[in-house]
């Protein structure tokens, strides 16, 4: 996906015939189950430094992964309901509850829902409100079903400002409006609520099912004519509104994979059986004749799928969505994910990132982990464009080991959110302590990963299609 600069080639080449050995007898065996292959042991190592508390800690944070635009940082607190620029260790505030737009009454985990911006002098911004200001008409609706009923309405606002050279947003101005809220049957909904600027300026947006856990997305995640469990693209003059994908589940982040802007990735969290890790062309999802479609929900050939694996529907009563069966191969009008993993015995999992980073990464294509324990993971660079395998990350403990996340900074709940700062680097937001690190990969004497693209490109494992045909 990137090239590897020139200084760092005979280093790994004089890794690959130790690396190759090492990973014929580590890499897991195709699960013989109905769950993806396990997640493959690996030297990748990052080291953590601590830049500066971004976020009040707090056991019920709801903070956004942060926002770099152009040369500022920006931190979403949604749930204390205010947007900061950050500098390393200091802050200030560019949005908060005294100022937001008329008749806009933020309500809920994500009362201030996200942002997005370019560098240019428009920025985007969310906000979910228990009230609908006049200036957006009318909302898109919710699904006309049951399971979406709500006692009170609530909303997705998006906004457009105006972005001053200091970072400062002005003048508000309504594109358009989603209903949104919790089922009666819920004790909580999927809200996605990811955004990112297209290279044409418009913006991209992520709506979730809109469901809970016990749902396998209805027949409404398939459903074009609606918006949930959608990537839409939203002009930002007119706020018309377009279906670019069906199918995702929650996506919570959307990062290009390069300076290029030519490709975006982003995870999808799982229900039943896999975390997704998705790639699609921007030139495939703004050619809206064309509708991708990530697989979440009931299609209309009757099957509901995640990962590579087709799941049922859940009872609705307790008994949640389960794997029925593997997806034989790439599916004609469906996106395989670019990787993907489940969880290994774990109750819960749910995925957060990727994050990429010319500045911080070698051998690390994508790094993403579970948001809750903060376990690491990684894709490695150029392997391939579909089912890329998922290696463990670990974490330098500062005195020539290597441990987890977890321990190394002493916590049993981590809340991961990945973020790029201004110059490009990675970083990692604890949205549970609000702390932030900066995450640079330590690269070892004898790189595993660049025997890795040798031995799967001998194995016909190289590249497949991103798109397939309807």
């Amino acid at each position: 996906m990137r090239i590897r600069p020139a200084s760092l080639r005979p280093a790994l080449l004089s890794g690959l015939v130790p690396g190759l050995c090492a990973l014929a007898l580590s890499a897991p065996a195709t699960a013989a189950t109905l769950e993806p292959p396990a997640v493959s042991p690996s030297p990748l190592t990052v080291s953590l430094d601590f830049v500066g508390q971004f976020a009040t800690a707090g056991n019920q944070n709801n903070v956004a992964s942060p926002i770099p635009i152009g040369d500022h940082l920006y931190v979403v607190d949604q749930k204390r309901g205010k947007i900061t620029i950050q500098d390393g260790a200091s802050s200030r505030n560019v949005l908060d509850l005294t100022d937001v737009p008329p008749d806009v009454t933020p309500v809920g985990k994500s009362g201030f829902m996200n942002m997005a911006g370019d560098g240019g002098p428009v920025a985007y911004v969310g906000f979910t409100s228990s009230t609908l200001p006049a200036g957006f008409g009318t909302a898109q609706a919710l699904p006309n079903d049951p399971n979406y009923h709500q006692p009170e309405k609530h909303y997705q606002l998006i906004y457009a400002y105006d972005r001053a050279a200091d970072g400062s947003l002005s003048n508000p101005r309504a594109l358009t409006a989603f209903e949104t809220g919790q089922s009666t049957r819920q004790g909580g909904a999927h809200f996605g609520e990811a955004m990112l600027v297209l290279p044409d300026g418009r913006l991209l947006l992520s709506r979730g099912d809109n469901l809970n856990q016990l749902y396998d997305g209805l027949t409404h995640a398939q459903d074009p004519t609606t918006t949930v469990a959608k990537l839409l693209i939203i002009d930002g003059q007119t706020g018309a509104t377009q279906v670019a994908a069906t199918g995702v589940r929650n996506v919570q982040q959307l990062s290009y994979t390069d300076a290029s802007r030519t490709r975006i990735a982003f995870s999808d969290i799982g229900r039943t059986v896999a975390e997704e890790i998705n790639v699609i062309d921007v030139a495939d999802l703004v050619d809206t004749a064309e509708v991708e479609n990530f697989g979440w929900g009931r299609n209309a050939d009757g099957l509901n799928r995640e990962g590579t694996f087709y799941v049922n529907q859940g009872d609705f009563m307790g008994e949640v969505p389960g794997a029925t069966g593997a997806i034989p191969g790439e599916e004609p009008g469906f996106i395989t994910p670019y990787a993907q993993f489940g969880r290994e015995g774990a109750p819960w999992l749910a995925v957060s990132g990727p994050i990429l980073s010319e500045v911080s990464f070698n051998m690390i294509d994508m790094l993403f982990g579970d948001l809750a324990t903060g376990a690491l993971y990684a894709t490695m660079e150029g392997i391939g464009d579909t089912l890329n395998t998922v290696y463990s990350v670990g974490v330098a403990d500062g005195f020539g080991g290597v441990t987890t996340l977890a321990d190394y900074l002493g916590i049993t709940r981590a809340d991961l959110r990945f973020f790029n700062f201004t110059d490009g680097s990675a970083g990692v937001l604890l949205e549970r302590t609000g702390m932030a690190y900066r995450i640079t990969e330590v690269v070892t004497a004898v790189p595993l990963p660049a025997s890795a693209l040798l031995l799967l490109g001998g194995l016909g494992l190289m590249a497949t299609r991103r798109r397939r045909p309807a």
